[in-house]
């Protein structure tokens, strides 16, 4: 008899069959969980607990914010909404945990979010007298510019008549508010208007209506700035100044990383 014979016939005793199937079986099961703790759970549990450094939030929106976190598993809550002249409304301001802290994975932030800028209404200071108006405006929280004659018989000489922008509107907190005082107009004077955010070419065409030219320019990269618009100004808006003076400017440039040139690091004259 061969042995492919021999084995059919011992095989097909029962009593040699059954126990070596009970004894596979089992070690087939041991085998399969093994391979399922390797590959699964033991990953998981040697990375739980582990440390990494917390992400930077601050300067970046809301929704930016919820998309970094949820890659890391991690979840985040409005601790406070916070009026900021600097950072736009849902710019997060503030992070707990602070970035580049130790954190664990699923870890909660604390986060503040910006609110834009406060809006605040331009108060009437009309009949009052320049001193009394400069501190209205100063408790409300505006910046006071400068002066120009309206003449207005309605108003005792030398009060206010008006403001630049307009009693009722709305400006952020810090804005510059001008005064309209009851003077005569002194035909040698003008005041200045104000050129802030304005192209160049703009700026010169509103110098020239109110009889001033257009001195030296000089540019600076402002990132709060579109490239080509004023970001200062030598005489601040409202100063009364005489007819024909120059007005120097500083105009945002195109990038902070531009190579200097003598446009670039030295005032210019602008025709």
């Amino acid at each position: 008899m061969t042995a492919g014979g021999l084995w059919r016939r011992w095989w097909g005793r029962g009593w040699i069959r059954r126990p070596i199937k009970s004894l596979i079986i089992p070690l087939l099961v041991v085998y399969g969980l093994i391979e399922v703790v390797d590959s699964v759970v033991m990953p998981r549990l040697t990375r739980h607990g582990q440390e990494f450094p917390a992400p930077t939030l601050v300067g970046i929106t809301m929704e930016r914010a919820q998309s970094d976190l949820l890659s890391l598993g991690s979840t985040m809550e409005i601790a406070e909404r916070r009026y900021s002249a600097d950072q736009p409304d849902g710019t997060i301001l503030e992070q707990r945990p602070a970035a580049g802290a130790p954190i664990k994975q699923g870890r909660n932030f604390k986060v503040v979010i910006s609110r834009g800028s406060e809006l605040v209404e331009v108060p009437r200071v009309r009949g009052f007298t320049v001193r009394q108006a400069e501190l209205i405006l100063v408790e409300a929280g505006f910046a006071v510019g400068g002066r120009a004659p309206s003449p207005d018989s309605s108003v005792p000489l030398g009060n206010v008549v008006g403001t630049v922008p307009a009693p009722g509107s709305r400006l952020p907190k810090s804005g510059v508010v001008n005064l309209l005082v009851n003077q005569e107009p002194r035909e040698d004077y003008t005041w200045c208007p104000n050129l802030t955010g304005v192209n160049i070419e703009a700026a010169r065409d509103l110098l020239r209506e109110r009889g001033l030219l257009l001195g030296m320019v000089g540019r600076r990269f402002d990132s709060t700035a579109a490239a080509g618009t004023v970001v200062e100004q030598s005489q601040a808006p409202g100063d009364e100044i005489p007819l024909g003076s120059e007005v120097d400017l500083v105009i945002s440039r195109e990038s902070e990383t531009t190579s200097a040139r003598s446009s670039d690091s030295v005032a210019t004259r602008y025709r």
